[in-house]
């Protein structure tokens, strides 16, 4: 781990966790009055109303890949931290990848019929198997399993989602769900909540163990990314059929609160972490930190 400096610049660290907070939350009021208010839909079209929605996601998608850069640059390539989270930002990276490639994607076939399957999937996919990749990192670490043959087990882990899904898929088909959509499509489409499921779940289990301290929070984000795209996943598999509208509702909302809110969770938690151990009790978010521990019920 690298030596605690003194911060040399015009804002403490502190203040740009709260810049940070502030920044945040009014993206996150301009997500939800462009998602329902439609501005740019009424004055250009649909197109560039959804591209400033991707927009305003894709700020704090890079905002959370770059602090996780800057954490895992505060470890030796030896320490197993550093594994940790240089899988975490890897697969943040590729989330980035695949934001912009939505948006590229959104360019090219607005107005035409998209592709099944496109780079965009392998980035989205790659995201999740680093993520997935830090999560087992973080649980060898703390249950002390040292063995290389504890790979094999999460690659293991990855076949039988790979299985899962295809019989879920197979499932969905028979049930009439995703009717017009190809089987590839459909994989794809119900891969991802087979992958937020576990990975949430297991992010759930990371965040116990670690209480409510500073270095679960990072995780929080997974819990809401799992949260978020499950409720796409249902609504693309045609899922909002089978429910009220009432019902919909609720979950639209749910979605577009917890989408951005998943990166910007990660982004200032991975953020907070770097400045702790770059600089501190000189960074003023580690007397926070205790007392938000002493704090706890």
């Amino acid at each position: 781990m690298q030596n605690l400096n003194k911060p040399n610049f015009k804002f403490t660290p502190l203040q740009i966790v709260q810049i940070s907070v502030t920044v945040f939350v009014i993206l996150l009021g301009l997500n939800l009055w462009t998602f329902y208010a439609e501005p740019l839909s009424k004055v250009l079209s649909p197109y560039w109303n959804d591209n400033l929605i991707d927009i305003l996601v894709l700020i704090p998608a890079v905002g959370a890949a770059v602090a996780g850069t800057l954490l895992t640059r505060q470890f030796e390539k030896g320490e197993t931290p550093y594994h940790i989270w240089q899988a975490f930002t890897i697969g943040l990276w590729f989330w980035v990848a695949g934001e912009i490639g939505g948006m590229v994607n959104d360019a090219l076939y607005w107005d035409t019929i998209y592709p099944d399957f496109s780079l965009v999937d392998m980035f989205w996919l790659l995201g999740y198997f680093f993520l997935g990749l830090s999560l087992y990192y973080q649980l060898r670490l703390v249950y002390g399993a040292k063995s290389r043959s504890r790979r094999r087990i999460y690659l293991g882990l990855v076949a039988i989602a790979l299985l899962v899904s295809a019989g879920l898929t197979h499932l969905a088909i028979k049930a009439g769900l995703g009717e017009g959509y190809a089987w590839i499509i459909l994989f794809v489409t119900v891969l991802y909540p087979v992958f937020d499921l576990t990975e949430g779940a297991t992010a759930i289990w990371i965040s116990f163990l670690f209480g409510r301290g500073q270095w679960s929070r990072p995780w929080w984000g997974l819990i809401l990314f799992a949260l978020a795209d499950s409720v796409n996943t249902f609504y693309w598999l045609g899922g909002y059929g089978f429910i009220p509208v009432a019902a919909q509702t609720v979950l639209n909302f749910i979605s577009v609160i917890a989408y951005p809110a998943s990166y910007m969770v990660a982004g200032l938690a991975l953020l907070s972490n770097y400045f702790i151990l770059r600089y501190g009790e000189n960074s003023g978010l580690l007397k926070v930190a205790i007392k938000s521990e002493i704090n706890k019920p």
